[in-house]
């Protein structure tokens, strides 16, 4: 997978979690201030939901939401794992190996790890599907044997 394709999944991936958190988050609101009443003293702590079309729509935005998270959570475990597959074909094995822990730390609980390694390798890292570039020692032309005429 080319880093540019890895970089178009992850950010991709970001926004669709981003959009489903703001969608989960205002359907909570909407439905927590117009789809039902408040009662029980002194605080009205007891939700009544009031079933109505509004009520429903506002469930149903809260799970186009979370589908919509999921999504952009899978989009990105693709673009880390072709980040790994990417960067295992270098000669170097170091951003393989930083990836790989930062990941496994991002999935088993630590998110800021696998969050701060895709960053680093998104913004600096290496692509084993670019072409190798020219070295920086010039090579002089070759010497003849005898001069041209």
């Amino acid at each position: 997978m080319r880093k540019s394709t890895i970089i178009r999944a992850w950010l991709g991936g970001l926004a669709g979690i981003a959009g489903g958190v703001v969608a989960i988050l205002a359907g909570t609101f909407l439905m927590l201030a117009y789809g039902g009443t408040w009662s029980g003293e002194p605080n009205a702590s007891e939700f009544a939901p009031s079933m109505d079309a509004f009520f429903w729509w506002m469930v149903a935005l809260i799970s186009i939401g979370a589908v919509v998270v999921l999504a952009g959570g899978i989009a990105q475990l693709v673009a880390w794992i072709g980040a790994l597959v990417n960067t295992y074909a270098l000669a170097d094995r170091t951003w393989f190996i930083v990836l790989l822990l930062a990941g496994v730390a991002g999935l088993v609980g630590l998110a800021i790890a696998g969050l701060v390694a895709m960053i680093v390798y998104l913004l600096v890292g290496p692509d084993s599907t670019a072409p190798a570039t020219a070295g920086t020692s010039a090579v002089p032309p070759p010497v003849t044997l005898a001069p041209a005429s």
